[in-house]
């Protein structure tokens, strides 16, 4: 994959880094405001705060995995725990300087070589249409596309679109 590697996180800085690669790449590639930013905050935050939970109680509220060249980040996928033997992948992102290599399928697959190590029976994700180089790595991953609805989010008429994965 071209020096790339794939370690796991979250590391300090690690969430950060996550919001900052998101931010920059969905304003630059599909015009997306600061709304987005705050969601994807959001959903860090309570990532950031299961964590530090799951210390207490030794519970995995979910992996983070960064992909590196060198020191630079170049891909983060994450799966959080969603209960009832459900996780959610969230936060799959690779930069425009990594397209091309199979880093994509390689997050994908450590994703789910993890939920089915852990006993995870299904995996759910949520994206938008429009973003098809990663449909096509959902689908060729074995997830079908359940569920899609009209919204109006991140200064933008877009379709949300649910899918699913049964471990």
């Amino acid at each position: 994959m071209g020096g790339i590697e794939i370690r796991t996180g979250p590391r300090p800085g690690d969430l950060g880094t996550v919001l900052a690669m998101h931010g920059r790449l969905y304003a630059r590639e599909y015009g997306f405001d600061e709304r987005f930013e705050a969601h994807v905050a959001r959903g860090l935050a309570a990532f950031a705060a299961a964590l530090g939970d799951a210390r207490d109680t030794g519970a995995e509220p979910g992996v983070l995995w960064v992909a590196e060249r060198g020191d630079d980040p170049v891909g983060t996928v994450a799966l959080t725990g969603e209960g009832g033997g459900v996780a959610q992948l969230r936060w799959f992102l690779v930069a425009p300087s990594a397209r091309g290599t199979g880093l994509g399928r390689e997050l994908l697959r450590t994703l789910l070589d993890h939920a089915r190590g852990r006993g995870y029976a299904h995996v759910k994700l949520w994206t938008v249409d429009g973003l098809d180089a990663a449909a096509r790595l959902y689908t060729e991953a074995g997830f079908r596309r359940t569920e899609r609805n009209p919204v109006r989010q991140w200064g933008h008429d877009l379709t949300e679109a649910r899918y699913d994965l049964d471990l």
